[in-house]
């Protein structure tokens, strides 16, 4: 799904699961926040197959072929290209393609090329999970990345805060790209460390010592904090 971006150009969001569309990862801009909040309205938007991963929550459903069901499936977005296909356009997996299709004609709408979907976002919602953070690669003493995973409600993380051990202040993180936020320190970080994040409504999770003073990098933290539904 390609979104203009106030921060960049066009966003395309790539889907790896079936999910109506929540959002857990890309932020878009050129949008208000109202238009891009949980709305009862169907969008038009074009969409592609692809095989790449995703983290978002939108219902979408194929139109105009033969092959469509109709029927809506619910997409995770978790990732964002800038190359503007449509004003919006979804790059969807193999799987998220053939579930918008008849009984028996997954192939045929996989194999259909671009076609017309429509799609609204709904709030996320992840049963029994709480806020899980990623520590991406190269992440190292003075270079701190983490990715930000299953938000319920909006999804979308606007900002995160970094707190070290034996401080009483938060530092803000940089968005690097996508749902990753980053700090580049002209320190040696001292772990545990916490974690603030808040989202597009404004509303805050603090995720108390929740990466340990032994951390690693593409290690995976949960934490115990959840935004309610």
């Amino acid at each position: 799904m390609a979104f203009s971006i106030s921060k960049k150009a066009a966003v395309a969001a790539l889907f790896s699961f079936l999910v109506v569309t929540c959002v857990a990862g890309a932020r878009p801009g050129n949008f208000s926040a109202s238009d891009f909040t949980a709305d009862p309205n169907w969008e038009v938007a074009r969409a592609t197959w692809r095989c790449l991963r995703v983290q978002e929550h939108q219902p979408i459903r194929c139109v105009n072929h033969p092959a469509c069901s109709g029927n809506p499936e619910t997409v995770i977005i978790t990732d964002m290209n800038y190359y503007p296909v449509s004003k919006y356009h979804f790059d969807l997996s193999g799987t998220a393609f053939g579930a918008m299709a008849k009984p028996g004609q997954n192939d045929q709408l996989r194999h259909a090329g671009i076609i017309d979907i429509q799609f609204k976002r709904v709030p996320c919602n992840f049963p029994g999970l709480k806020v899980t953070f990623h520590v991406e690669e190269g992440s190292n003493p003075v270079y701190f990345a983490v990715l930000v995973e299953y938000e319920d409600g909006d999804g979308d993380v606007v900002q995160v805060d970094l707190m070290e051990a034996n401080s009483q202040s938060w530092t803000p993180m940089r968005e690097s790209w996508g749902s990753i936020w980053r700090l580049d320190s002209n320190h040696r970080l001292t772990a545990p460390f916490s974690l603030r994040i808040t989202n597009e409504s404004g509303k805050q999770l603090v995720a108390s010592q929740v990466i340990p003073a032994n951390w690693a990098p593409m290690a995976v933290y949960r934490s115990f904090v959840q935004y309610s539904s």
